[in-house]
């Protein structure tokens, strides 16, 4: 991300400290954000972000601290205090009315009227002005209902600048948009900061940070544990959220592996249709034993997606040549059916968008790839159904343990555990994985981490597509590399990030 230029302090607190009851949320929290910044705010659940933030926008009065807006000393004894100083935030369960279009949601609570009456088509007008300054290409009379989360999301910081917000606070903006979403949200963010307005941005999402903050700051335990550039190395900002190296999060490798369980040898694959900007695979030589984690690395477009696709028969349909074999035999790849047949469950990188039905509950999400287990003479078993899910959630940890709760609210950890649990309550015995922990926090990954380990220790083969080489490199047992279609370098365990770089990029390695 290119460096903006940021200038005077907007806002700055010291020694804040709060207290509920008996738990000390915020122990002597310093923090400051300058006018045109994006201040990343990282932290797991309970580490004081929501809290600091609620004191910020006047939710919470602080025990003890000073909070400075343009250097002078102010006291927030409500939002509305903190509104009148030109802070507002946006929280993640956004305070939009699905029932109102989007210009009464703008003006909520400061309608404009003539001579007593609502003046809609004066409001109507406003709201559209809003709506382009925030980069919003949205009418103004549709309603919140209509839209889509990223949408909505877009409306939210129009409401936030039509209450002249020179400090605003987004709290996990992303957590339920769509990668296209959040590339179109970080724009009107950039474009709001370019402008001189002051961003507290909170997230758990490592991935998010070089691309929209111009600084970090971490928080862990109530306190904040250190700032840093946001070009500092992954690993670093890791042990700052969870106080201990990076490294400790990954399992041991496989002291063992067992037989081969998906061989391809000069495999290609020959689509139906050609799509522009797909990657075929053209030549593909990797071998996944029982009990081994095999990463796939590669730059943008080498085609790791496109080949979990066609291995699994998912959105494409074609033809495999080469060799393409499953325990020593040939196998007919390339639908969903052959492919389950065959013992291959695939877990996508897009869990909201196609790894779950989100306004469905956890049991019928679980329980998706296995109807047949739980509908003996075509009726479904309520008993043998609330076993099934209940195991699945004890298995995979999902919290909280509600067969009926809908997936939509379960936080982005503990959706991941339910794909999971769909994707494996069938026993496969091999295990696609796309990007499995986009999205998660440091502490479900390292839980994700450590079960994909013992359901590989149990005989599981499991092949994992990561954009993120530090991932990679601690899990795998070996890393092959793809460019353009290809495979072009096997790893062994442990290689450096700079090897695979190079590597990928189509460089010779030093001899």
């Amino acid at each position: 991300m290119a460096e903006r230029t940021v200038t005077m302090r907007l806002l700055e607190v010291k020694g804040i400290q709060k207290r509920f009851g008996g738990v000390h949320a915020l122990k002597g929290v310093d923090f400051d954000l300058s006018a045109g910044e994006v201040h990343v705010l990282l932290g797991e659940n309970g580490a004081g972000k929501s809290t600091l933030m609620g004191v910020l926008s006047g939710a919470y009065v602080p025990d003890a601290g000073e909070i400075r807006v343009d250097d002078h000393t102010v006291h927030f004894a409500r939002p509305r205090d903190a509104h009148a100083a030109g802070i507002v935030m946006i929280p993640q369960e956004l305070d939009l009315v699905p029932g109102l279009d989007i210009a009464a949601n703008l003006f909520l609570g400061n309608e404009i009227t003539r001579a007593g009456v609502l003046s809609s088509a004066e409001m109507r007008r406003k709201a559209q002005g809003l709506l382009e300054s925030a980069g919003v290409s949205l009418d103004a009379g549709l309603s919140i209902a209509s839209l889509r989360m990223g949408e909505r999301q877009l409306v939210a910081i129009a409401k936030a600048l039509s209450a002249n917000a020179r400090i605003l606070i987004m709290d996990e903006p992303t957590a339920a948009l769509s990668a296209a979403e959040a590339d179109h949200l970080f724009g009107v963010v950039k474009d709001l900061a370019a402008r001189g307005v002051g961003i507290v941005y909170i997230s758990h999402r490592l991935e998010e940070v070089p691309r929209i903050a111009d600084r970090v700051t971490v928080m862990r335990d109530g306190a904040v544990v250190g700032t840093t550039t946001p070009h500092a190395p992954q690993a670093e900002l890791v042990q700052l959220l969870v106080g201990r190296p990076f490294s400790d999060l990954f399992p041991s490798r496989a002291k063992a592996m067992g037989k081969p369980i998906l061989r391809l040898e000069h495999a290609a694959f020959d689509p139906d249709i050609i799509r522009a900007g797909w990657q075929a695979s053209v030549d593909i030589s990797l071998t996944v034993h029982a009990g081994e984690i095999v990463g796939l690395a590669g730059l943008m477009g080498a085609g790791r997606t496109e080949l979990f696709s066609a291995l699994y028969g998912f959105g494409v349909s074609g033809r495999w040549r080469g060799v393409v074999e499953m325990h020593g035999q040939a196998a007919q790849l390339g639908t969903i059916h052959a492919s389950r047949h065959a013992g291959v469950a695939y877990v996508t990188d897009d869990r909201r968008g196609t790894g779950l039905i989100l306004n469905h509950t956890v049991a019928q999400n679980t329980l998706l790839s296995t109807l047949k287990r739980v509908t003996p003479f075509g009726l479904v078993s309520r008993a043998l159904e609330r076993r099934e899910v209940l195991r699945a959630l004890e298995d995979y940890d999902v919290r909280p343990r509600l067969p009926n709760a809908k997936v939509l609210n379960l936080s982005g950890g503990n959706q991941q555990k339910v794909v999971f649990a769909k994707e494996l309550i069938n026993r496969p015995a091999l295990l696609l994985l796309d990007e499995p922990t986009r999205g998660v926090d440091v502490g479900a990954k390292a839980e994700i981490y450590q079960r994909l380990r013992g359901l590989a220790d149990d005989g599981l083969g499991v092949l994992v597509a990561s954009s993120e080489l530090p991932e990679l490199i601690g899990l795998c047992d070996k890393i092959v590399v793809m460019r353009e279609g290809r495979t072009i370098h096997e790893f062994g365990p442990g290689p450096s990030e700079e090897s695979i770089r190079k590597i990928s990029e189509g460089e010779e390695l030093a001899a």
